[in-house]
């Protein structure tokens, strides 16, 4: 997700939201809650903009509480139909622990939290402030990520932040788990031997973008990675060099340069210091980036690659591959992904050339994905209508005005009076 994962919303986008179906439904007061409005961090921020968007769309009243906003951002809510506000700040900063009056006085009816990042201020105004309704929304899989971490202590980081959700997820109303990897983790994680709390899909729409037009080739074939940097080796960041610094070179066109969005921009020296000493990748062709807000500069970069990477070791959905789909361009995805599942369940073998395995063992896996990111670079021509012919059919079955029907059905079976 992502960090910057299907950014801008347009008007033409929110058109496709209406539908006869809501307007017969009584509008829900909706109150998201997040760290950040503009997803330049990661995943969470992305899902949470694109669906209080798309419930604007829909013509529910959206709030969104934010820790901190710019006035451009404050703008990009509005026009989006999203009412934006910002946490009470403390002589140590804004503390989204403190309730809003004005949000209190609206007593939305529902509010939605993201996991650990949000999911206990959620509960706050659910359970303290008054709010009817609580939504959460799980976004990892703390078992199968936190060995990836250089933390030193996974078995008391897993368990605590397992013990997080079941603690959240039995005091909400609607539990949420972002694709199909997600929701088995957290079913299986609340499940108490006869059955437990039940766990809603929700899969991410995918941006309708240009539809009817195939992405031109790039002139330059480089391959981008996506995502939060801080953890190299959860997201494969090694492969990924590896497999690059691999390419045999050729006559006919330069050596493909590894482009990385998402460093702090402190620290995108030493994150190519870091890929540069795992590997034996060129200082010259690997370019790390900083985390952007501007979500259009990050679809001009998905769409002047020629190939997007997601080598993550673990990946509870990946939605930095799903708007590189969205833009038309190819996508080689980690296996041990929520989006691989998608993707073989909703395309069957179609959806092979779009996986690599990831075997945890770095030298095999960097042998695999080299050989896979040379199948692709060999045959653009190929990659890119064969991407586009699966964008459309996708495009059929992922929309986030489906999307939020889901959600909202769920909500109001919990709100009859909303029905």
């Amino acid at each position: 997700m992502t960090p910057n994962d299907l950014h801008s919303i347009g008007v033409e986008f929110i058109l496709l939201c209406w539908s006869a179906a809501a307007m017969t439904e009584s509008p829900l007061t909706m109150l998201f809650v997040c760290d950040e409005w503009s997803p330049a961090k990661g995943g969470i921020s992305v899902l949470n903009r694109a669906l209080a968007v798309a419930f604007a769309g829909c013509g529910d009243a959206v709030l969104c509480l934010v820790a901190q906003a710019t006035d451009a951002e404050r703008a990009d809510a509005a026009r989006c139909g999203v009412r934006l506000f910002v946490a009470d700040r403390t002589p140590a900063g804004p503390d989204l622990h403190l309730p809003v009056a004005e949000i209190v006085a609206r007593r939305p009816d529902v509010v939605v939290g993201h996991d650990r990042v949000t999911g206990h201020i959620g509960w706050l105004y659910a359970r303290k402030f008054g709010v009817a309704a609580m939504v959460h929304v799980v976004h990892t899989a703390p078992a199968e990520i936190e060995p990836y971490k250089d933390s030193g202590e996974v078995s008391a980081r897993v368990e605590a932040r397992e013990a997080y959700t079941v603690d959240l997820a039995g005091q909400a109303d609607v539990v949420v788990g972002v694709g199909p990897r997600l929701t088995r983790y957290a079913t299986h994680l609340l499940d108490d031997g006869y059955g437990g709390r039940a766990v809603l899909r929700l899969d991410p729409g995918l941006d309708p973008g240009s539809l009817d037009r195939a992405r031109r080739i790039p002139v330059r074939a480089n391959v981008m990675v996506l995502g939060r940097t801080g953890d190299i080796e959860l997201k494969g960041l090694d492969i990924a060099a590896g497999a690059v610094a691999t390419l045999p070179d050729r006559p006919d066109r330069p050596a493909p340069l590894l482009y990385v969005r998402g460093a702090p921009a402190e620290q995108c020296e030493q994150v190519r210091a870091t890929l540069v000493g795992l590997t034996d990748l060129a200082r010259g062709r690997v370019d790390v980036r900083p985390f952007s807000e501007d979500g259009e500069a990050v679809r001009r970069d998905l769409r002047r690659a020629a190939l997007l990477l997601m080598p993550s070791r673990a990946e509870g959905f990946g939605l930095a591959a799903w708007e590189a789909l969205a833009v038309g361009t190819p996508i080689l995805a980690s296996a041990q992904s929520g989006l691989a599942e998608l993707l073989r369940e909703q395309l069957g073998t179609s959806a092979d050339s779009l996986i690599v395995d990831i075997t945890d063992d770095r030298d095999r896996d960097i042998r695999m994905w080299s050989k896979a990111v040379q199948r692709v670079l060999d045959d653009l021509p190929t990659a890119f209508a064969e991407v586009h012919r699966l964008r459309e059919l996708l495009l059929q079955r992922f929309t986030w005005s489906a999307t939020v029907a889901t959600l909202g059905s769920a909500i109001r079976a919990q709100m009859p009076d909303k029905g």
